[in-house]
């Protein structure tokens, strides 16, 4: 990605803590408004209550929720429908707020503007104090949210997300879960087409976009669903700042996807054709290489096929049996190494803004 891509993008980790309380707000708004919510409140968040005003460029804006086209119009009409929607919280300790005879409720932005390229907005006092450091949060990846295709997917990775650490989330009942998913009252009355629409989908949407894996349970009373809850699992992704000195099998397998850009059938065909230390040694031979450091190699997972399949050694050092260890390897490779990997994934992660899903990431070392 150069520089010019790069503004107002890669400037730290795409990492934004949200409010519990607004995730789990009765809001109903469409996946446009959902991502450039968040996006706004990304790109604000250290200047909350320093600012009175934020401002973006819509072009960063539009890289940070992957909207590739040049319709600007629609940019418009969310900030609108943003305006216009009232954020109700909080839905999931509603029995508590009721107790205690507090409420609360504002406007997601308290207004903006569009001067050509550049976007002015602001939040309510009440919002900043709430969205800045907040004591209870859901760490939300940026990068995962652009790729999701629907609000109720969006929604149900916020709400699931939060609770990852748990392994579940709590019961919601059918009404509340309804709210937090902003379903119409009058929209898939019936269950069966409720779960189709909404939670099936949603379920599938989260599996297949984000680092989790979340499968529905369902509380029933007379024959009737009551309630809904989820298990949720952790499925290892790339995430620099997890990178340790030394590589398990579940990090690699992310490497090698990610980093390598193999397809699930490359992946299948390398983990059952060689052993994981033969791998890793391809690995770094390649990232230790002359060609690799001075950004010769274009496609690195052909290279990487063609290094296990053809067994590459190093020009600085004889050739090693497949399976075997390198006793030679010294511990300044293995540091080197590491420096290269968390940078290769720390650029990849940006990258991933500008390139299309699936596509093998060519890799500079500038």
């Amino acid at each position: 990605m150069n520089k010019e891509k790069a503004e107002g993008v890669n400037q730290r980790t795409l990492e934004l803590k949200k409010h519990v309380a607004v995730i789990h707000s009765n809001s109903k708004i469409s996946l446009l408004q959902r991502k450039i919510s968040n996006a706004l409140l990304f790109h604000a968040y250290d200047n909350l209550l320093i600012k009175d005003e934020h401002e973006i460029q819509i072009s960063t804006l539009t890289k940070l929720i992957d909207y590739d086209s040049h319709d600007h119009k629609k940019i418009k009409q969310a900030l609108m429908d943003l305006l216009a929607t009232v954020v109700e919280w909080n839905i999931v300790d509603g029995d508590k707020v009721d107790k205690e005879k507090v409420w609360n409720a504002s406007s997601i932005i308290a207004d903006a503007s569009i001067d050509g390229s550049l976007c002015t907005y602001s939040y309510s006092g009440k919002m900043r104090k709430l969205l800045y450091h907040p004591s209870v949060y859901g760490r939300l990846n940026m990068q995962i949210q652009a790729k999701f295709q629907s609000s109720y997917g969006l929604a149900l990775y916020e709400n699931c997300n939060r609770y990852q650490d748990i392994g579940q989330t709590p019961w919601f009942e059918l009404d509340k879960f309804r709210k937090l998913m902003g379903v119409d009252e009058d929209k898939y009355k019936i269950f069966r087409d409720f779960k189709t629409r909404v939670i099936d989908k949603s379920v599938e949407e989260v599996n297949k976009y984000s680092a989790l894996f979340v499968e529905s349970k369902f509380k029933k009373q007379n024959r009737q669903v009551v309630a809904i809850q989820f298990s949720i699992k952790n499925r290892v992704v790339i995430d620099a700042a997890s990178v340790t000195s030394e590589l398990n099998s579940e990090s690699l397998l992310s490497v090698l996807k990610g980093v390598y850009g193999l397809s699930k059938k490359q992946l299948t065909e390398v983990v059952s054709s060689y052993e994981e230390s033969y791998i890793k040694e391809k690995i770094k031979i390649i990232e230790l290489s002359p060609s690799y450091q001075s950004g010769k190699i274009k496609n690195l997972g052909k290279y990487l096929l063609c290094a296990l399949a053809d067994d590459y050694q190093s020009t600085k050092q004889p050739k090693i049996k497949r399976g075997q260890e390198d006793k030679r390897s010294t511990k300044e490779h293995e540091i080197a190494y590491q420096k290269y990997l968390r940078k290769i994934i720390f650029d990849t992660f940006f990258r991933i803004l500008s390139e299309s899903p699936g596509k093998c990431l060519p890799l500079s070392p500038d």
